[in-house]
Formats: structure tokens, C-alpha cells, sequence
């Protein structure tokens, strides 16, 4: 377990803000004096070889002692960083507070299906870019059900494919999917008019001052449920999808606690990691989760449409049926939410 002492000459904490000064070493003496360094955020995602620039940084500057961070921390990580000790610091930083940020939500919504999908995207990493381009290809964008806040275009989106390991054949398939038209890439799409400028225009809220994320996310969902709960699927965008190591954040509460399906656009074996770690349970009589499994970010997403494409066309009637099918899992993972199981399966890999 991450022991965490208050002592300032034992810990400081990074937070993303504060990334440049590291890359310019303005924090080099403090991170080499201090025997606990906790890193806050993303830290814009692992690559394939489980190595993300700020903890390269910090391991070339000679740091050897404990750092803590915001991912479940496997053999993987482990591998990838010999030099210093990782440990998992939810409890330590915002990861804790967001995941609980929800718990005095007390609303019992009624499901009442009248669309397939709904997506909520607000800042535009390139993975979230890749998902709105998708959604609308296919037809699955509803602007009333999905937000977008943020303008792209298509060749931006289609120069982060370089990046991606793919064959010719299947980078000019999936640019025709990423191709949308110029009014829906420059668009933004939001929930909330301009004039209201202390709501969130994708989410619908105000942003939280320091201290209040249970009355930002709990006025999200209010404002959310019916959007939530009028889908069929909530896709969740999660933060960095194209990153290789899942990151696991508090959006997918969204639908368990108005008691929605949901699948996530996330890193690979981000669904496992979420049953596994958190103790939170799949779909798995409706859903196939291979897709959770590819590494590659754009056919990990292709494969999870072409996954729910054959839910698409079917009736209301159908989707409450296939809804009640899964109703034991919705009603374990709402309970595991509000009993506070989750943070007991947490505790230990800290």
C-alpha cells in the first residue's frame, strides 16, 4: 500500500499545469529531494510499450524512489519502469473524490428508450475527434442525444491514422469512414445556448470551483437523464483512447447510477480492468466485448460499431427486452456503486 506521510520534504504532488516546468527542469531539485512523488492526471496516456513521456522524464533525471499515479498499476508498468516503484495513488489525488462524486445522486429515472446512442464529448483528444467522425458516418450521431464541443478537420483526424499500425488497404477504408462533411467537422454541437456562459456546453452544468465535484457531476447527470436514459447505449468517450493502458475515469457512473447500458471507447482491456479492478460487471448476455481486446485504437472502435450495429434497427419493444436481460447485472452494479464496494476493491493495489 502507497504510504502517503504529510511531511513536505517526503511528498509533492504534480499536477498537469505544472508539466512544462517539469520538461524544463524547473522541478528537478524537488522531485530528486522528495521520497514520494504523486503525478496527477493521464499523463497523456501509455504507448505500446507502456512508457508515457513524464515518467520517461522523471526516470532520466536519476529519481529511484516511489511514484504514485491515477492507473491501477500491473506487471506491464512495472516492466516498463525498473528504476522507481509505481503504485497506484487513487486515494491521493482527484481519482477517489470523481468516482465518489456521484454518491448523493438519489434519483430514480424511468428508462424510456427513443434512441440508439448518446455520447458526450467535450474536450477534443484526438480519440474523442475519431469517435464523433465514426458515430456520424454511420448515422448514429443524433445532436439532440450527443454533444461535440469542439471543431476538427478531416485531415487532422486522418494524420493521426499515420500513427497507427495499419496496412494501406485498411487506412483508406477507414479514412472513408472518418471523412464527414465540412458543416459537421467545423460544428460544435452543444446542450446548452452560448448566452448561458456558466453551463458547461456539453454537459449542461457549471464548472466546479475546487472542492465541489459532487454538485458539478450530480448536476450533469440531472441535466443528462434524460438523454441518458432515453438511449438505448451510452458510448462513453473516455479520456486518451488511444492511449495502450487503461485509464479509467468516473464516466461510465453516469449510467450506472440511472441504471443505463454503457460501453466504453477506451484503451484495451479497459472493460477488464473495470470488472477486475473495480469489481464493476459487464453486459456479457447482450454485449460481445472482443473489442475490447484490440490494441489498435481505430479497429478496436470499428469493431465495437459493427458489435452494435445489429441493435440499430430493432424496436423499442426490443431493446427494453434485451435492457431486462441484463437487469440483474444493472441492479449489482448500482448497489456495488452506492455501497461503496468499489473503493474495498480499490484499497489493495494501492
Amino acid at each position: 500500500m502507497l504510504q502517503l506521510e504529510k511531511s513536505e520534504n517526503k511528498l509533492i504532488q504534480i499536477k498537469p499545469e505544472q508539466y512544462t516546468d517539469l520538461y524544463n527542469g524547473v522541478l528537478d531539485e524537488s522531485i530528486l529531494s522528495t521520497e514520494i512523488l504523486v503525478l496527477r492526471d493521464h499523463l497523456g496516456g501509455f504507448d505500446k510499450m507502456m512508457h508515457t513521456n513524464v515518467l520517461d522524464y522523471i526516470e532520466s533525471i536519476g529519481f529511484d524512489k516511489v511514484i504514485g499515479i491515477e492507473y491501477i498499476v500491473d506487471y506491464r508498468l512495472k516492466q516498463a519502469y525498473k528504476n522507481f516503484t509505481l503504485r497506484f495513488a487513487g486515494d491521493n489525488t482527484p481519482h477517489f473524490a470523481l468516482l465518489e462524486s456521484l454518491s448523493e445522486y438519489n434519483i430514480h429515472p424511468i428508462i424510456d428508450y427513443k434512441n440508439f446512442i448518446c455520447s458526450f464529448n467535450r474536450k477534443p483528444h484526438v480519440s474523442r475527434q475519431i469517435l464523433v467522425a465514426f458515430l456520424n458516418n454511420q448515422g448514429y450521431f443524433d445532436s439532440n442525444y450527443c454533444s461535440k464541443c469542439f471543431a476538427y478537420n478531416n485531415s487532422d483526424v486522418n494524420e493521426q491514422l499515420e500513427g497507427f499500425d495499419m496496412s494501406d488497404n485498411e487506412m483508406r477504408l477507414f479514412r472513408k469512414f472518418l471523412n464527414n462533411n465540412k458543416v459537421f467537422c467545423e460544428s460544435t454541437i452543444k446542450f446548452t445556448p452560448d448566452n448561458q456562459q456558466h453551463l458547461d456546453p456539453c454537459y449542461g452544468t457549471g464548472y466546479y470551483p475546487v472542492g465541489d465535484i459532487a454538485n458539478y457531476n450530480i448536476s450533469n447527470v440531472i441535466l443528462l437523464e434524460d438523454k441518458l436514459t432515453q438511449s438505448f447505449i451510452h458510448i462513453v468517450s473516455e479520456t486518451i483512447a488511444t492511449g495502450y493502458y487503461p485509464f479509467i475515469t468516473e464516466k461510465f457512473l453516469y449510467s450506472v447510477v440511472t441504471r443505463g447500458l454503457f460501453l466504453s471507447y477506451a484503451q484495451p482491456l479497459w472493460h477488464d480492468y473495470l470488472e477486475k479492478y473495480y469489481g464493476f460487471k459487464k453486459y456479457n448476455k447482450i454485449f460481445d466485448y472482443g473489442f475490447d481486446k484490440i490494441e489498435n485504437p481505430i479497429k478496436r472502435l470499428v469493431r465495437l460499431l459493427e458489435m452494435i450495429s445489429k441493435f440499430a434497427n430493432l424496436s423499442v419493444d426490443d431493446w427494453h427486452d434485451l435492457y431486462h436481460m441484463e437487469m440483474d447485472t444493472i441492479e449489482f452494479n448500482h448497489d456495488h456503486y452506492f455501497s461503496k464496494r468499489y473503493l474495498h476493491n480499490l484499497k489493495p493495489h494501492e
